[in-house]
C-alpha cells in the first residue's frame, strides 16, 4: 500500500474517517513508520493549534482594510470638491484683479485681456529661449569637467609610473589641502567683501 496522504492524516486526526476507512489507516500506520511519524507530528501541530488563545478580530477591521484599499467615496469627493474650489477661488482673484485694472488704467477689457496675451506670449518665448542657452551651456560645461577629469587621470596615471604609493599618497594630501585652503580662503574673501558692502 503506498503511504497516506496528507489529507487523509488530517481526515483521521479531525475524526472524519468512520469504518473500513479509519481501520485502513490505523492499519496502514501500524506498519509504517514514516506515515507514523507524520500522523504524530501532524497531531502535535493540531494540538499547539488548539491552545492558541482566540484572536479577536476589532470590529472595525473589515472597514479599515476597505478604506485602504479604496478610500470612502466622500473623501474623494471632498478632495475634488476642495480643488474645484481652489480652481474657482483662483479664477475670481484673476477676474476681479482684472476688472479693478481696467476700472484704475480707463482700458476696456478687451485691451487687458490681448495685453496680457501678449505680455505672456512674449515672456514665454523669452524664457523658452533663455532655457535653452542655458540648456546649452550646461551640456558645454559638462563636457569640458569630462575632458579635465580625463586629462586629469591621464596625467595621474603617468605619475604612478614614475613616482611609488608613498609620493602619490603625499602629492594627493598636499593638493586636497590646498584646494579646501584655496576654498576657505576665497569662502572668507567673499564673507569679507559682503561686510564691506553693508
Amino acid at each position: 500500500m503506498t503511504c497516506l496522504k496528507l489529507e487523509k492524516l488530517y481526515a483521521y486526526l479531525e475524526g472524519d474517517l468512520a469504518g473500513r476507512e479509519k481501520k485502513a489507516v490505523e492499519e496502514h500506520v501500524a506498519s509504517c513508520s514514516a506515515c507514523r511519524e507524520a500522523l504524530e507530528e501532524r497531531r502535535v501541530l493540531l494540538q499547539a493549534a488548539e491552545t492558541l488563545p482566540a484572536f479577536e478580530v476589532p470590529g472595525d477591521f473589515v472597514q479599515a482594510v476597505m478604506d485602504k484599499i479604496a478610500p470612502a467615496p466622500e473623501r474623494s469627493k471632498a478632495k475634488a470638491a476642495g480643488w474645484l474650489l481652489a480652481a474657482a477661488a483662483g479664477l475670481t482673484t484673476f477676474a476681479v484683479a482684472l476688472v479693478a485694472t481696467a476700472l484704475i488704467t480707463g482700458h476696456n477689457l478687451s485691451q487687458l485681456v490681448l495685453g496680457l496675451n501678449r505680455f505672456l506670449w512674449n515672456n514665454l518665448q523669452g524664457l523658452a529661449s533663455v532655457l535653452t542657452k542655458g540648456a546649452k551651456y550646461v551640456f558645454l560645461t559638462f563636457n569640458v569637467l569630462v575632458q579635465i577629469a580625463e586629462k586629469i587621470l591621464e596625467i595621474l596615471k603617468d605619475l604612478t609610473s614614475f613616482i611609488g604609493p608613498e609620493t602619490q599618497i603625499v602629492l594627493f594630501g598636499t593638493t586636497a589641502l590646498l584646494v579646501l585652503g584655496g576654498g576657505f580662503l576665497w569662502s572668507r574673501r567673499l564673507s569679507a567683501e559682503r561686510n564691506h558692502e553693508e
